[in-house]
């Protein structure tokens, strides 16, 4: 199975997703902590699931391209025999072509991409719109619109949601053109289907103005909470850290949006050169420790 992202370089029944709980009895259980796979990127698949599961962590998210280096029946049947759940799996999409790939051959990869993540029982399946390539801003939101409405139902179907992600400006020669929240959000409405929201990640969205007060209207339309902090010494994008080591707001950011009603998953994603040399098994423990001073309330 090919990929066009440069990170690679049986269905269930539907269930909508479930984001806001009214009931407050539900309300008084919080987020759900996950470890994605890009934090020990240097481990094998193999390695995260039974080293995850020896700290205690219950969910992890899936990297691509460690599943399918591993094997996807492999991996589904690594992932069972440990009772591990799946919280995302990452990444899908390139639809702008900016990898020399048709859209038809997007879309069909796109479409194998989302039944694995419902095979895997995965929450969501995280987008992004790969780089605008030779398109216009217009050209290019109207092509990952329409491409995110062909792939809707099928997700719906799979009982996976589709998480469109916008990143910051420096990842758009790799990752994306969508660096703003309005701007996804305008995607989103465009699609206006349940099972394509936002993949709310802190690292990419905390300088937008007002988002602390923007949270409560954010809630219903978050596929996935992902977090990361940025180091003190602001080497490089890729010299992240564990959230409140760093110094972007994060804890104030996830408790506005536990305070709103989020209860999806929340995935702690590190993307540190640093880290991937030296993460070690009492790290997984401080990982899960600084989640639960982050989260309070959680399950």
């Amino acid at each position: 199975m090919s990929r066009s992202f440069p990170a690679a370089r049986q269905r269930k029944e539907v269930r909508q997703p479930k984001i806001v709980q009214s009931n407050s009895e539900s309300l008084n259980h919080g987020p759900t902590f996950s470890l994605n796979q890009a934090t020990t990127l240097r481990w094998s698949f193999e390695e995260d699931v039974l080293r995850y599961r020896l700290a205690g962590i219950d969910t992890m998210g899936v990297w691509l391209p460690k599943l399918l280096e591993y094997g996807e029946d492999r991996g589904l049947e690594w992932l069972s025999e440990n009772g591990m759940s799946v919280s995302t799996l990452s990444y899908a999409g390139g639809f702008t072509g900016a990898f020399g790939h048709e859209l038809d051959d997007v879309l069909e990869e796109t479409l194998d991409v989302i039944h694995l993540a419902g095979m895997l029982r995965a929450e969501s399946l995280v987008v992004v719109t790969g780089p605008i390539n030779n398109h216009i801003t217009k050209h290019a939101t109207r092509l990952v619109a329409d491409s995110l409405k062909q792939l809707a139902d099928e997700a719906a179907d799979n009982d996976v949601t589709l998480s469109l992600m916008p990143m910051r400006k420096v990842f758009c020669r790799d990752w994306t053109f969508l660096h703003g929240l309005d701007e996804t959000l305008a995607i989103l409405d465009r699609v206006n289907h349940p099972a394509v929201q936002l993949a709310f990640d802190v690292y990419h969205l905390w300088p937008e103005k007002g988002l602390l007060q923007r949270l409560p209207e954010l809630v219903s339309r978050i596929g996935v909470v992902q977090v990361s902090d940025a180091s003190p010494t602001g080497a490089s994008e890729y010299d992240r850290v564990l959230p409140g080591e760093g110094i972007l707001p994060v804890a104030g950011i996830l408790k506005g949006l536990i305070d709103a009603g989020y209860r999806g998953c929340v995935d702690y994603q590190i993307w540190s050169e640093s880290l991937w040399q030296s993460v070690n098994q009492d790290w997984l423990q401080h990982c899960r420790q600084n989640y639960d001073q982050m989260c309070p309330v959680s399950r």
